[in-house]
């Protein structure tokens, strides 16, 4: 099976919209990471757009980022692609 696409991607506000030439609009919230993420990825893997530009787009910080979400998403558990929380990673040490 063949399929061609024509799909314009852009971010707004952190929302990430696909267009169609007909006008047909998808749009995932922020809070959608995981969809964001697999988005950036199938655009990387079937356009020949620079890895850096890319992951500027879709609002992560470098090429790295782009490489690392490249091997949680074709090659890691989906639970790799869950946003982690940021914090401590070891119990804080309190003195008497």
């Amino acid at each position: 099976m063949q399929i061609a696409l024509n799909i314009n991607v852009q971010v707004k506000d952190g929302t990430l919209v696909f267009t169609d030439p007909t006008g047909k609009t998808v749009t995932f919230s922020p809070e959608q990471t995981v969809q964001k993420k697999v988005s950036m990825i199938t655009l990387g893997e079937l356009c020949g757009l620079p890895k850096r530009q890319l992951a500027t787009d879709f609002s992560f910080k470098s090429r790295t980022s782009y490489y690392d979400i490249r091997n949680a998403v074709l090659k890691g558990a989906p639970a790799n692609l869950l946003p982690e929380r940021p914090g401590p990673r070891t119990p804080s040490k309190r003195t008497k």
